[in-house]
């Protein structure tokens, strides 16, 4: 694990969300597809998020685009 991924690990749960919301409300899908994946991959004690969050938050920018 990189020390990039270790730091947004380390950063806390709200923190993590907003950094999501933000990339995609900038149209970083890039971003926000890197930051779920070491999100999603990483077990819940240590930093990960629940799969259901990442959706919910990203259902929730598509209703907002339309």
């Amino acid at each position: 694990m990189t020390t990039e991924q270790q730091m947004i690990l380390n950063f806390p749960r709200e923190i993590k969300i907003q950094c999501l919301k933000d990339a995609l409300a900038q149209d970083k899908f890039g971003i926000f597809l890197g930051l779920s994946k070491i999100l999603l991959d990483t077990p819940l004690n240590a930093g990960g998020l629940e799969s259901e969050i990442i959706e919910q938050i990203h259902q929730e920018h598509l209703q907002n685009a339309l």
